[in-house]
């Protein structure tokens, strides 16, 4: 009985010691196969990621090459509207029709810059240029510019700075200015009465800006919406005042590359108020090399002007708009010519 035990129990062991090792070869087996499988799907992935870039660089390469070929044309059209618009002699009906124009003209030139802009944003070569900003200065010329649209609705506009305003911030004046401008254009679109505010509070390390209206407001399920590409809420507005829906998917995007961010607290029917928070830079007064320049050099008197353009519109537009100023113009269609023209005639410009 004891041998028959013993030997019962060693054919046990030997059994299972035979099943344990055939577990583990299947094991060995299938962890095998799973890494293989892992190597194959991140040699897949890799595939994927480097076919997206590339097929992503072509397409950066091509939204701003489509563009400059729609931008040249379009500086024509825009160009001879708005000579056309200060010709005294044009009827009344026919200056409507040129406005039209140069309206339509506006709404294409924003809509391609929206393109460029997004697609140096998604490639990553979106470049910030920040220098000292003068904040008056900054602040009354959007006050111009938005006035004026708010005016022509009825509405009032107001700028209310909360906290000591600096001399000068360190910050990329144009796309600040973008920001701001898009979301006072938006405020002024979507308002029928009431007030437009601009506010911004500079009381902590942080500033705040918030852009408040009297309009349609936003339901809140449609507060993350209005943050992606092409997104309209409302086609009524889009029909009436355009827009592309790019807007404020740019708006956020270059407040993030800013080191800020971009939100919005709705009440349906009750407005908005869009916000904007950035790291407060102040910056110390500027010398005179670095100072920036916000306003246009305008000269009175008639110059001599050497034009060197290559493209036929461009020089046709600028030679009539140089011309409208009262300037003599000379014209040169490439770079040869216009180093011979200058070096006979000293030109002022």
């Amino acid at each position: 009985l004891t041998v028959a035990v013993g030997a019962w129990w060693m054919v046990l062991a030997s059994e299972s010691r035979h099943r344990a090792e055939d577990e583990s070869n299947r094991q060995n087996l299938l962890l095998t196969q799973e890494i293989d499988a892992h190597r194959r799907t991140d040699a897949a992935l890799q595939s994927a990621k480097d076919q997206a870039e590339s097929a992503n660089q072509a397409k950066t390469h091509y939204v701003a090459g489509i563009t400059h070929e729609l931008r040249t044309p379009l500086n024509g059209i825009l160009g001879y509207a708005q000579i056309l618009l200060k010709d005294a002699r044009l009827p009344e009906d026919s200056q409507r029709a040129v406005a039209t124009i140069h309206r339509s003209g506006e709404h294409l030139h924003g809509l391609i810059d929206g393109l460029l802009d997004l697609a140096r944003i998604e490639a990553g070569r979106l470049r910030l240029d920040p220098a000292p900003l003068p904040m008056r200065e900054f602040l009354d010329d959007l006050v111009r510019m938005v006035e004026p649209q708010a005016a022509a609705k009825r509405l009032d506009f107001e700028l209310q700075i909360v906290g000591r305003l600096p001399a000068y911030i360190r910050a990329d004046a144009r796309r600040l200015r973008q920001i701001l401008l898009n979301l006072l254009g938006n405020a002024v679109r979507v308002t029928d009465q009431g007030r437009i505010t601009l506010r911004l509070d500079l009381t902590r390390e942080v500033a705040r800006l918030q852009v408040i209206d009297t309009g349609i407001g936003i339901a809140e399920s449609d507060q993350v919406r209005i943050f992606e590409d092409f997104v309209m809420l409302d086609q009524s507005l889009v029909r009436t005042s355009g827009g592309t829906g790019l807007g404020l998917a740019i708006a956020r995007r270059l407040a993030q590359a800013m080191g800020g961010e971009v939100g919005v607290e709705s009440e349906l029917g009750a407005g908005s108020c869009f916000w904007m928070r950035l790291p407060l830079a102040i910056a110390s007064t500027p010398t005179p090399n670095e100072a920036p320049k916000l306003k246009p050099v305008q000269t009175i008197n008639p110059m001599d002007v050497l034009v060197v353009e290559d493209n036929a519109t461009n020089r046709i537009v600028l030679e009539e708009m140089l011309q409208q100023l009262g300037h003599r113009v000379t014209m040169a269609t490439e770079g040869r010519q216009g180093m011979e023209l200058a070096r006979a005639h000293p030109f002022d410009v």
